[in-house]
């Protein structure tokens, strides 16, 4: 014998598609699973002095070890070869080195922003990144560099060629 009335139901229905709505808003609202797999990534190599050569940038760094964080510091360059010959400021400029595993899943990242320049091929960037994965497990680990960069004729060129604007970046999954 049942105990349910006309009433009993369509409450239910309402509880089950209010709880279904409440899933599918804390999905959306989950951090998305960043991928470094279109990156060119370098295997994590403690203390040893590594090159990562990008598209427009050549990055010369090491890891260092300091806790349970992961000091990356180095030297960026561009290759001013690639670039327009016209692109001789680097009016807005961000590096992000990212730790990933085998597959470019991003478990570490961290970015740095830094002052216009001058763009030149000859004098390096110099950078330092702090990264903590939230577990080191015993998987391999490795490294990739990101950068956003706009050049411009000059400093404060207008109405001239450009802007000239370069990215490499993890993308969101």
């Amino acid at each position: 014998m049942s105990t349910e009335t006309p009433h009993t139901t369509p409450l239910r229905v309402v509880a089950a598609l209010a709880l279904a709505a409440l899933v599918l808003l804390v999905a959306g609202c989950a951090k998305p699973t960043m991928s470094a797999a279109h990156l060119k990534r370098d295997a994590w190599s403690l203390e040893e002095p590594r090159s990562l050569t990008t598209n427009f940038m050549r990055f010369d760094y090491q890891v260092l070890p300091v806790g349970d964080v992961a000091g990356i510091k180095g030297w960026a360059y561009l290759d001013m070869r690639r670039l327009p010959q016209w692109a001789t400021w680097a009016d807005s400029l961000s590096f992000t080195a990212y730790i990933c595993d085998a597959d470019g899943r991003v478990l570490a990242q961290d970015t740095r922003t830094f002052l216009p320049r001058e763009a030149r091929a000859d004098q390096g960037i110099g950078f330092e990144f702090s990264l903590r994965p939230k577990t080191w497990g015993q998987r391999p680990l490795f490294i990739a560099f990101g950068y956003r960069m706009v050049l411009t004729e000059g400093r404060g060129a207008e109405g001239g060629k450009g802007p000239f604007f370069v990215s490499e970046e993890a993308t969101a999954r």
